[in-house]
């Protein structure tokens, strides 16, 4: 009797499980996605932000003055926020379209914490040159690494203020772009995203 109370007692719990999975998640488009919005950082603001920092950079003087592609890096881009943020995400979409204007070429042989640094541009030169195993015809000969001209960096940081009953939060970006030669400052912009909502509806 007491096994029979049992399985009766887990069948029941395992159907309570599985009624709850016919909830089933669904696409959302991403023009409508903006109804769904919250006091963090989404795929909008990211968008915004590189959509509004790019058209600054192509329009500056600096960017209107090159004649030939300059060698890009990415460098240290510090997400000083609340949120977890990719900030590779946020440095390859900038520099995706940097490229796409012609007058930019991205480098990974280095990269700070902007960027993931490939390291396969080392280890193919240090594990196929001298190695009878491999056709020294085919192997990259040295002097072939383009330096860098130019660095990209960032910061990304936060500030919430209580307005009323409701909480705001203020969203900063800036980017930054470095002659290396020189260490001079290029071309640098800043970036604002302003969020106003319940107190309720925060949570960090």
């Amino acid at each position: 009797m007491k096994k029979s109370l049992l399985v009766g007692t887990m069948a029941l719990s395992l159907m309570g499980l599985f009624s709850g999975c016919g909830d089933q998640p669904e696409y959302i488009d991403t023009a409508d996605s903006k109804s769904y919005t919250s006091m963090g950082l989404d795929y909008h603001d990211i968008e915004a932000v590189v959509q509004k920092s790019v058209s600054s950079l192509l329009e500056s003087g600096y960017v209107r003055g090159i004649k030939q592609p300059k060698v890009l890096v990415i460098s240290d881009i510090v997400n000083d926020t609340m949120q977890t943020i990719d900030v590779e995400q946020l440095s390859r979409k900038v520099t995706r379209d940097m490229r796409n204007s012609g007058k930019f070429k991205l480098s990974l042989a280095l990269a700070g914490t902007g960027a993931q640094q490939d390291k396969m541009v080392d280890k193919v030169r240090s594990a196929t040159r001298g190695n009878e195993e491999y056709d020294q015809y085919s192997t990259i000969e040295k002097g072939q690494l383009k330096g860098a001209q130019l660095s990209l960096s960032g910061k990304i940081w936060q500030k919430n203020v209580k307005v009323g009953g409701k909480q705001r939060t203020d969203y900063f970006f800036l980017l930054t772009l470095l002659d290396l030669a020189t260490g001079e400052v290029v071309w640098d912009d800043e970036v604002n995203i302003i969020k106003l909502g319940n107190n309720s509806s925060v949570s960090w």
